[in-house]
Order: structure tokens, then C-alpha cells, then sequence
């Protein structure tokens, strides 16, 4: 039988709760959030770093990748991305590159490096899922991930490619860039963006519009 993503998923954390190194950081208690796939051709990826928030109660509230079946503040966020980019989340496939909970918000967690010791588990899956959608473009949430997939001394800081100079109040910035295939270990195109409540920050606010245009410009020439 062949398995979906999502019961291939199970089986990951079925082997994630059998190692007793890694088994205490899981919230083994909630599912995992199931994957988002639009019903229209898929133009975007949007990858994001797990599934945890830090208010345990709120989290058996997440049922699919990124709240993306339901209205709120991440799924708000994204539909303005894609509105931008003129279209809308049914031409979205939305992942998470850590799938399971975790007890605490892995930026919390020192004990470990959690993605060097969780994306061994996980990355082969995340793979098999891009392999379905190749060449499409990756939109990735926050620099944790960031941190996680460049490769070949790509910047790991987000503003990098939105065009940050250390003098930006003062109307100073660099050109907008994305993350090439060959500087990623996901071997497509990545644009990162910050997480959905970063965007309120004065350089991403201001620059918001002018970063999602050349997103816009890049997917119209076909990176």
C-alpha cells in the first residue's frame, strides 16, 4: 500500500517516540497537523519550522499546517502574500520542515541542537514531499529555518534578502535577493520572510511591499 505524506508522517513520530534521547522534548499527546494542498495548480511552497506555539492550550487547535484552515493571523498574513502575487492559497502547498509538537518552543529547548537532531528524521519525508512540485518556488517563515537549510555561506539572517544596511532608517538598503538552489539544501529557490508577527517591525513593514513585488517579479520570469 501506498502511504500518504501525512501516515508517513505518523511513522516518523511513531520512531521519534521510541528514542529515548529525543522522545522527552515531543508532546506525544497531539497529532500531527496534516499538510495544506490547495485544489489549484500549485504555485508556491510555504515551509514553516514546526508546528509548536508556546501556549500549550492552543496547540490541540492546530489541526493543518500553519492554521491554513481556519482565519487568523498566520493565514492572514499568507493570504496577503498571495494576493500580492495574484493568486490565493489554492495554488499553495504548505509544510512544516519539523513536523511533530514539541513541549516547549524549540527556540526554548538548549539541551540539544533540535534541528541537527530532529531533521534526520524528518528532512528524507520534507524531500519526498518537494520532489512532488519540482522547480516550484519555496517561501520559508523565520530564521531559525533560514539558519537550518543554507548551505555554501548564504546568509542566515532574513533582512539580508529583504535588502538590510546598517544605516536603513536613514533610506540606505541593498537589493532585494533570494536564496539560490545551489545555496540551500532544499534545491529550490527559497524567498524567506519573517515570521507572520516580525512583519509589524518597522524594516519589514516598510519593506514589505517592495520584497513581495520582486517575489512577484522573480515568479513571472520563472526562477
Amino acid at each position: 500500500m501506498n502511504l500518504t505524506i501525512d501516515q508517513k508522517a505518523r511513522e516518523v513520530l511513531d520512531n521519534l517516540a521510541s528514542n529515548p534521547r529525543l522522545n522527552h522534548f515531543i508532546d506525544c499527546q497531539l497529532p500531527i497537523p496534516q499538510t495544506y494542498r490547495g485544489t489549484d495548480p500549485i504555485k508556491l511552497i510555504i515551509l514553516g519550522q514546526d508546528p509548536t506555539v508556546k501556549n500549550v492550550k492552543s496547540r490541540a487547535t492546530i489541526t493543518t499546517v500553519l492554521n491554513l484552515d481556519k482565519p487568523g493571523n498566520i493565514y492572514n498574513y499568507l493570504s496577503r502574500i498571495c494576493n500580492r502575487l495574484d493568486f490565493d492559497l489554492e495554488n499553495i502547498y504548505a509544510s512544516n520542515y519539523l513536523k511533530n509538537f514539541f513541549k516547549d518552543p524549540p527556540t526554548q529547548i538548549t539541551e540539544i541542537d533540535v534541528f541537527k537532531e530532529f531533521a534526520p528524521y524528518w528532512f528524507p519525508l520534507l524531500r519526498e514531499e518537494l520532489a512532488q512540485f519540482p522547480q516550484v518556488p519555496i517561501i520559508i517563515l523565520g530564521e531559525p529555518l533560514l539558519s537550518a537549510i543554507v548551505c555554501g555561506g548564504a546568509s542566515p539572517c532574513v533582512r539580508d534578502y529583504w535588502g538590510y544596511k546598517p544605516d536603513w532608517k536613514s533610506g540606505e538598503k541593498s537589493t532585494y535577493c533570494c536564496l539560490e538552489p545551489d545555496k540551500n539544501i532544499l534545491g529550490h529557490v527559497v524567498f524567506p520572510f519573517p515570521h507572520q508577527p516580525s512583519i509589524g517591525k518597522q524594516f519589514y513593514a516598510e519593506r514589505f511591499g517592495g520584497y513581495v513585488a520582486f517575489v512577484k517579479q522573480q515568479l513571472n520570469v520563472g526562477v
